[in-house]
């Protein structure tokens, strides 16, 4: 099958090689446009390599690239073998191993300001594609105008995509700089999610990813804690009230610490439940216990408090962006 050949700039002292490039692709530039984006789509998703694809040749401009793409100023400007062959050889060809054809496309479209090829919505499978690229060219910047059109639909339907892509929408988030939906998804992994905070080779900052499990850790251990300081202080004194109440106080938070799965000998904050579960079990510990004029818990309640008020703000951007 006969090689594609796109030129974003005839002139252009960049080519990028890419293998293996969806058969639909039409043969011209000049001839793609985001209609085709669902059929790609579906091709490149649900095929397997197929031998004889066409090989993708995009031909760009440097200059184009190094305005975008910090990047590539840094890979064509500095003593990377890059950049000393373009400045010897007059250009260079470059092989794109680790992205997908369509969206390696779309990105190039954005560089050298061919808008009328960039579609203006896109799956959430290719948003994050889209997102996986941006960050690696650190291109936030150049691509701003048109993530707000990609992430714009998304973003009325966060609630549902923090519970069932989380990690996924917080690389979106954070590589595309969208403050307001940062902020919403990291107060969501603070206390609402029960998986693992891991970003599953996702670029999402080890920073981000330290801060959330550390603060939904400290936050979930907080409260254990001061649950357990209550509950041996009516196991071994000194006497709160009176001997019944204390002992109903007592047995009332070992059944419901129990039945949380809190009562062990090391109880530690563990994957499966999240902050606001465990905040939900206290209060009904709490309003549940209406044996004696006496509260079962008002202490543990106040650290609850606490603990909700600060993480129900989630993270801020601006603390992880470099200076």
């Amino acid at each position: 099958m006969p090689d594609i050949v796109y030129e974003f700039d005839p002139d252009g002292d960049v080519t990028f090689i890419i293998k293996d490039a969806p058969e639909s692709l039409p043969h011209k530039l000049s001839n793609f446009n985001a209609t085709l984006l669902s059929q790609l789509y579906t091709n490149q998703s649900n095929s397997t390599k197929i031998s004889g694809l066409p090989i993708l040749h995009i031909r760009a401009s440097s200059k184009h690239l190094m305005l975008a793409s910090p990047h590539f100023r840094g890979t064509f400007r500095n003593a990377f073998q890059e950049g000393n062959e373009l400045r010897s050889a007059g250009r260079i060809n470059i092989k794109i191993c680790d992205w997908k054809p369509v969206p390696f496309l779309i990105l190039m479209a954005v560089f050298h300001g061919q808008t009328q090829l960039v579609p203006q919505s896109l799956c959430f499978d290719w948003l994050t594609e889209m997102a996986i690229l941006v960050d690696y060219y650190d291109c936030y910047k150049a691509v701003a105008m048109v993530s707000d059109l990609w992430t714009k639909d998304f973003e009325k339907k966060q609630s549902t995509l923090s519970k069932r892509n989380p990690m996924e929408w917080l690389c979106i988030t954070w590589a595309f700089r969208k403050k307001d939906t940062f902020e919403s998804i990291t107060k969501y992994i603070q206390l609402e999610y029960t998986g693992e905070i891991s970003p599953d080779e996702l670029p999402i900052s080890a920073r981000i990813i330290d801060t959330l499990r550390t603060s939904r850790e400290i936050g979930i251990g907080n409260v254990i804690e001061s649950l357990y300081r209550i509950l041996n202080r009516l196991r071994y004194g000194p006497q709160m009230c009176s001997f019944e109440c204390d002992l109903m106080r007592l047995g009332a938070l070992i059944k419901g610490m129990h039945e949380f799965g809190i009562l062990t000998e090391n109880p530690q904050p563990r994957a499966g439940y999240s902050f606001m579960k465990l905040r939900n079990a206290c209060v009904r510990m709490h309003k549940a216990y209406d044996s004696h004029h006496c509260q079962l818990m008002p202490e543990v309640l106040k650290v609850v408090n606490k603990v909700h008020d600060s993480l129900k703000c989630g993270l801020t951007l601006e603390s992880f962006l470099s200076l």
